[in-house]
């Protein structure tokens, strides 16, 4: 339950009207000695009810500030990777949360790669090449590697660690670079408040944030045009839904809004 604080005004005026309920007729204008020594209470129990929302703050991942969530993580095994963001810790965090170490399922296995530094992405293939083999997909770093897909390094890193973590049941384990596929878009608008930079940046953006084995539907280049003031959207390219495979992921392309 959120904490209510009262405001500075609030606290004096409660202070004030104690003092006149126990002493009716005190002088409680401003300037006495009751007004001084209550603001002086007032802005001391203010400070108070501050600091119990900040120390209430902290208990929580989500609320706590980024030495509290860093250390959140730390008493799970959780460590900020070199160029990590707060929201993408809070988000390894809060995924280890509710989807806690399950002795190694899918989940397992992705969570286990993407505490690789230089890996912001991952998909788990459970039984890719039959019974007792799991195949991981990597996505690399595009702003540490400038590019998503993974070195061979890179790989060979993240399969030497679950090495370390996986049940032993796991007889072979495969760590697979993402294939990136482009995805050409051609669309004409109509409407005096089409806004044809933002369609095609926002096009971009989207197609950008799909992760591997997402699809990519005609819906939503229409749903985003309309979104920025088209009255007809009409698709050249694609043709249809563009499909991606569990060890692809879909990228803009050639972006062409006219």
């Amino acid at each position: 339950m959120a904490i209510p604080i009262p405001t500075y005004d609030e606290l004096l005026n409660a202070i004030l009207t104690d003092y006149v309920n126990q002493f009716p007729g005190a002088d409680t204008a401003k300037g006495s000695l009751i007004y001084v020594k209550s603001a002086a209470l007032a802005s001391a129990f203010w400070g108070l009810y501050r600091y119990q929302k900040y120390a209430i703050d902290q208990i929580f991942p989500d609320t706590s500030d980024a030495e509290n969530l860093e250390h959140h993580a730390f008493i799970r095994g959780l460590t900020k990777k070199t160029g990590e963001t707060d929201p993408e810790l809070l988000g390894r965090l809060l995924n280890y949360i509710r989807r806690p170490p399950a002795g190694g399922n899918a989940n397992d296995y992705e969570q286990w790669a993407k505490s690789v530094p230089g890996v912001v992405a991952t998909y788990c293939i459970p039984l890719g090449q039959g019974p007792g083999t799991v195949d991981v997909v990597i996505v690399a770093d595009a702003g540490t590697y400038d590019t998503e897909i993974p070195s061979p390094e890179l790989l060979a890193t993240v399969k030497d660690f679950i090495d370390t973590v996986r049940p032993v049941t796991a007889s072979v384990i495969r760590c697979l670079p993402i294939e990136i596929l482009p995805v050409d878009i051609a669309v004409a608008v109509t409407g005096s408040d089409a806004d044809r930079p933002k369609i095609a940046a926002d096009l971009t953006s989207y197609l950008n944030a799909l992760t591997p084995g997402q699809d990519f539907y005609l819906a939503q280049i229409i749903n985003i045009a309309v979104l920025n003031g088209a009255n007809t959207v009409a698709i050249t390219a694609p043709a249809a839904t563009v499909a991606a495979g569990p060890a692809q992921v879909l990228r803009p392309g050639v972006i062409d809004v006219t």
